[in-house]
């Protein structure tokens, strides 16, 4: 195992890893290490604690703070203490006092909401606020300054773009607003305010992105780059016009191979809105592959590893497409290029709406039109044959 000097100075020369985590142990205060992951750079201790019942040592770690929001020296002079209490038989943090994890946990199983909505706080909070959900209450107003508010302000809305930014803290605000109400002995203000004092919320426009039709040969290669579960997932999005939540989170249930249709669920804060599709020959190929794999028991037609993804099924994360892809991208983007294909094919815009689960206020759509799903087969199959015929002629060149 590395060993380091636990400065500043060399701390900011550690480059981040490509995958994994390394721990350097301190050459001063021993079990005081520093462990470096892909994105963070965290201290912890170690200490070797008797085991009672088996009469042998084990090894006991302790999280000390995550750096950037801890300085070194902050994290030298909390490790002894940390270290104290797991000697003692207790938790590195009092769990006497509720943290932000279990703030968030009490708001998930409390606070009423849709289904999209709920999906909203569980792909954000996590993910974004990894190293805050250990902090006790009363250290939300201590360590979350404004200086430190705003830095990761500025990291998500780098990393994730406006609208990533914007839910992500406005999902944060509401949960620790709901916090002064339940511990207002702990919780005397709202971090997250800062945002707004300072005046940064950033607009959020109406997103254009979609794959233009000479991006697709740059698209195709980015999708390469992915696990083969992956790719189907953003091509089965790409070829039906699916939302992403609908296309990754889709169960066997709702797949009628030998209708060849797909019940989509679609729930947010204002509907409940769920609808049926046709599937094109090109999403009924994805779903033989799927089927060629499928695990005995898992309801998902793309399933995640649960041991990385607690929901059960995949995430199609736009910050990956645009890495691998190089194009300004979002997986909400591949919906806009199916109905942009649509769309410059001629189509009716009516036949599109319905492919893409929109609702038709005119009333022609509310009242009169009665359109079967064998209607929509011939439109969504162009679609679908024009989005294909993109990608392979642009192979061919």
């Amino acid at each position: 195992m590395p060993v380091l000097q636990l400065t500043k100075r060399n701390i900011d020369k550690l480059p981040f890893t490509e995958q994994g985590q390394i721990d350097y142990f301190d050459t001063e205060l021993k079990g005081f290490s520093l462990r470096v992951g892909k994105d963070s750079k965290t201290f912890f201790v170690k200490v070797d604690v008797l085991d009672t019942e088996k009469g042998k040592y084990k090894s006991v770690r302790g999280k000390v703070g995550r750096y950037g929001e801890i300085t070194a020296e902050q994290a030298r002079v909390k490790a002894p203490e940390i270290m104290k209490r797991l000697r003692d038989g207790k938790p590195a943090i009092d769990e006497s006092i509720p943290t932000l994890h279990d703030l968030y946990n009490h708001f998930l199983k409390t606070k009423p909401m849709a289904k999209g909505t709920e999906y909203q706080y569980k792909i954000h909070i996590p993910s974004k606020f990894e190293s805050w959900l250990d902090l006790p209450l009363p250290q939300l107003v201590s360590k979350l300054t404004p200086e430190v508010v705003i830095d990761r302000y500025q990291q998500v809305l780098e990393l994730n773009g406006p609208g990533a930014a914007y839910n992500a803290f406005k999902c944060l605000q509401s949960i620790i607003n709901y916090g002064t109400v339940l511990y207002p002995q702990h919780i005397t203000r709202n971090p997250v305010k800062t945002i707004s004092d300072a005046k940064l919320w950033v607009e959020r426009k109406a997103r254009e992105d979609h794959i233009e039709p000479g991006q697709f040969t740059a698209f195709y290669d980015g999708l390469l780059q992915f696990t083969p579960i992956h790719r189907d997932a953003f091509m089965f999005a790409l070829y039906q016009g699916l939302r992403p939540n609908e296309a990754q989170s889709i169960e066997w249930k709702d797949i009628d191979i030998e209708k060849k249709t797909a019940f989509i669920r679609h729930e947010t804060e204002t509907s409940k809105r769920s609808y049926i599709v046709p599937l094109c020959s090109q999403a009924m190929k994805i779903m033989e592959r799927r089927e060629e794999t499928r695990e005995e028991g898992n309801p998902f037609v793309f399933p995640s590893d649960w041991r990385t993804n607690k929901s059960g099924h995949i995430t199609l994360r736009a910050e990956k497409l645009q890495k691998r892809t190089g194009l300004a991208l979002t997986v909400h983007g591949l919906r806009r290029t199916f109905i942009t294909t649509g769309e410059r094919l001629r189509l009716r815009r009516e036949d599109i709406n319905l492919l893409t689960g929109h609702v038709d206020g005119s009333v022609t759509g509310k009242h009169y039109s009665k359109l079967s799903l064998d209607d929509l087969r011939p439109t969504l199959q162009r679609i679908a044959d024009e989005i294909e015929r993109l990608m392979s002629l642009l192979q061919k060149s």
